[in-house]
């Protein structure tokens, strides 16, 4: 028997970590969106009846090709004992430099994120117990009920940084039976509303809802600024390669759950925006909200007044053990475990047998805790909290500057597929380049378009706000140039201390 085999023998013999089966992978993978009615009711509010084809432009030109791009990434032999996907093949295309400030970029675009997302977890218990709006929007904006909310939302990340440093065992439990009940009552919300269709039209205050497919498409700066979020509610994709080593199956099964999770979950999510025009006026939706929306198209289903409570109770269950878990451990492990050795101390980069970076996990909960505190008392000072509010705001604009990096390293890569590191066993359309690269072309576009209208105010938040529109123009532009001026300094004095380090990523 060859050594090589032997060598395979042996790996699989002691590869002990925790594998999670293909159908678990599947719900795995779409817990980071949650609950997935809850995204298509938010873009039939900003998108009206535009918000289907929204859907179905985001399909075709984002999810599809960018899913193909993550299997061909994955399947670079070079890196295949990698443990974190993204920023290894970055490394591997770029150079280890600009892979790790695309890693951090990731880190950091990501932590602000739970500065929305922690508030919103209270918010959905509150209404859990309560749906009366009012009470709950009352309580929600008492200066005195501000310290119980962020304290509170400290010790639900500091919940989730535990159950992140378990492992995927944990990890796979908790964003499998998320991915399970919000996919859940979506089919109860799909299944009631064709059953009530069956029956005829569907009457808002006394009047038959017309519904209407196509309106006029609205390119407003705001619009575009906001595209990108939701392109990305069915993208995030390559922060499941993270968890490529933790599946059955190994990489067959990964493209499986790849594939089926963009065939499903982009044809839900256009179905149920299409029902969404036949139960609820757009109108009406833009006027209600996000929470009241939602309860709204339940109750046109006809749907007792207690259905609120449930609703809530699955937004809790979906945000909770989905979205904050999901996110709280992958752009950590990202940016951790395949960092240049060393670069961040002797601690941070160690990870224990399931390839998890646990003392970077308790960092990051110290540095979330800090800015949650931070945003908590600037909210007692309108001049800080107006800062306070830019800085957040810039975070919808820096979260697409990630996927730019792994777009240009697809072409790339592409243009360069002769090179021997390059070598691989899938090519998405083929061995050609033009194909490949014009597939994804649309995307660059797009989310070129969406940064610079998220980072640059529009002609209307100049007029509303003119000093908090110049403090974020300022800073943004500021804040990614510091942050490649960090990590640059990060690499460079790494680079002098291990001259010779040619690796592409740590092993485990």
């Amino acid at each position: 028997m060859s050594e090589q085999a032997d060598t395979l023998i042996v790996s699989e013999q002691t590869d002990t970590r925790y594998k999670m089966s293909l159908i678990t992978f599947l719900f795995f993978s779409i817990a980071g969106g949650g609950f997935v009615l809850k995204g298509v009711v938010s873009q039939y509010i900003d998108w009206g009846h535009n918000s289907w084809l929204l859907y179905a432009f985001a399909s075709l030109l984002y999810a599809i090709p960018y899913t193909f791009m993550i299997i061909e990434f994955s399947s670079l032999e070079k890196l295949k004992d990698s443990e974190s996907g993204y920023q290894t093949w970055l490394n591997l295309i770029f150079g280890r430099k600009y892979g790790f400030i695309a890693g951090f970029f990731y880190f950091y675009v990501n932590i602000f994120y739970f500065v929305d997302l922690l508030p919103n977890i209270i918010t959905y218990t509150l209404y859990t117990f309560s749906s009366n709006v009012e009470f709950v929007t009352h309580l929600t904006n008492q200066l005195w009920f501000k310290p119980i909310i962020s304290f509170t939302s400290i010790l639900l990340f500091w919940l989730a940084t535990w159950v992140s440093m378990k492992g995927p065992k944990w990890l796979s439990r908790l964003l499998s039976f998320a991915g399970y009940a919000g996919f859940g009552l979506t089919v109860v919300f799909v299944v009631a509303a064709i059953l009530k269709l069956s029956h005829g039209n569907i009457s808002f205050n006394g009047m038959p809802v017309i519904p209407e497919y196509m309106t006029g498409i609205d390119l407003s700066w705001s619009k575009i600024a906001s595209m990108s979020w939701a392109l990305q509610s069915i993208g995030g994709l390559e922060a499941l390669a993270a968890y490529k080593r933790n599946i059955k199956g190994g990489e067959r099964s990964f493209r499986i759950g790849l594939t089926l999770n963009v065939m499903i979950f982009s044809g839900i999510m256009i179905f149920s925006a299409l029902l969404l025009n036949m139960i609820l006026p757009a109108d009406q939706a833009s006027k209600l909200g996000l929470m009241s929306t939602i309860y709204v198209v339940f109750q046109q289903l006809d749907f007792p007044s207690w259905w609120t409570n449930v609703i809530a109770l699955f937004l809790l269950l979906t945000t909770l053990c989905g979205s904050l878990m999901l996110w709280t451990s992958a752009p950590v492990k990202m940016l951790f475990v395949d960092a240049p050795k060393g670069i961040f101390g002797s601690k941070l980069s160690e990870v224990n047998k399931e390839g998890t970076p646990v003392n970077a996990l308790r960092m990051q909960g110290i540095l979330v805790s800090v800015i949650i505190v931070v945003f908590m008392f600037g909210q007692f000072s309108s001049g800080m909290n107006s800062l306070l509010i830019a800085v957040k705001n810039l975070d919808g604009g820096a979260a697409t500057i990630p996927v730019m990096f792994l777009m240009v390293g697809y072409i790339k890569l592409r243009l360069n597929s002769e090179n021997k590191d390059f070598k691989r066993d899938f090519y998405f359309l083929g061995k050609g380049k033009v194909l490949p690269i014009l597939s994804v072309l649309p995307m660059v576009l797009i989310f070129i378009a969406a940064t610079i209208a998220a980072l640059v105010p529009g002609p209307e938040n100049w007029n509303e706000n003119f000093s908090g529109s110049l403090i974020q123009l300022i800073l943004g532009p500021l804040s990614i140039i510091a942050v490649f001026a960090y990590c640059s300094h990060l690499y460079n004095k790494w680079r002098i201390k291990n001259p010779h380090d040619t690796s592409l990523f740590n092993k485990v």
